[in-house]
């Protein structure tokens, strides 16, 4: 575990308690030293925020934050240095943790994934492969092949990039949205580019940004005619499932 979410870092102390209190002491059996150091994000600002643990009994433990002036001045600093002057690879010392942070912030995450809505256990596995490829946006649309009875659940779904995002590090949460049909998202998104096996194949899309993949089946006639200016294969002999089709997308643009 990278860090722990809290979404409110960086107050001056923050209380864990619940199930919060049950994953970090119960699950992870992390130590409950007073004085231990613990890193939280609050996964808005591409901040890391160091806390001492402060107090702790049975059922919630209570944190206060280190310095907090001090490491916003040295964030601010580093992120106005350059990254060629900063060398530190120890995962817990705070310059290191600051020059990830300024790393994403002079690259921050540009892949679009536009994904039909499939089954939703096969959609909730591939979430964190898509969080951990950085993908930063992803519309579900109903397409013409999807299961009308999928209904998406966006507070589930956050719930496992906030998990995902604390076990690989990642300091924001990725955008997710929901369309009724394939038309409003071509109405919302003009420059977007369609896998569909069998038309001309693209080899570099490292220029491109947002993809539109389908449901099992591809898509349907009517869709295909929406989307034939805009449609690309890859130069792969197999038919990728469309769970499989997005995690391919997304690790060509890392």
């Amino acid at each position: 575990m990278q860090f722990i979410y809290y979404k409110d870092c960086p107050n001056a102390e923050i209380t864990l308690e619940g199930k919060d209190f049950h994953y970090i002491f119960g699950v992870r059996r992390e130590s409950k030293q007073i004085g231990k150091t613990f890193k939280f994000a609050n996964l808005k600002d591409n901040r890391i925020y160091f806390y001492a643990l402060k107090e702790i009994n049975k059922k919630m433990a209570t944190f206060k934050i280190i310095d907090l002036e001090g490491i916003i001045q040295d964030y601010t600093n580093l992120l106005d240095s350059k990254i060629s002057n900063l060398d530190s690879t120890n995962p817990n010392d705070l310059n290191a943790i600051i020059l990830k942070a300024q790393k994403i912030a002079l690259n921050p995450p540009k892949t679009h994934i536009i994904q039909a809505i499939i089954d939703n256990n096969d959609f909730d596995k591939i979430l964190p492969f898509l969080n951990e490829l950085y993908v930063d946006k992803i519309t579900l649309f109903y397409a013409d092949f999807s299961q009308r009875n999928q209904k998406i659940n966006l507070e589930r779904l956050t719930n496992i990039l906030i998990n995902s995002s604390m076990q690989c590090g990642r300091l924001d949460l990725m955008k997710i949205e929901v369309f009724n049909n394939l038309d409003s998202v071509l109405e919302a998104y003009k420059n977007c580019f369609a896998l569909d096996f069998g038309c001309e194949i693209i080899d570099n899309l490292k220029d491109k940004n947002s993809f539109i993949i389908g449901a099992e089946g591809g898509f349907s006639k009517r869709e295909r005619e929406l989307l034939k200016e805009c449609s690309f294969s890859i130069n792969h002999p197999l038919i990728l499932k469309s769970q499989t089709a997005s995690i391919f997308i997304a690790s060509q643009k890392i």
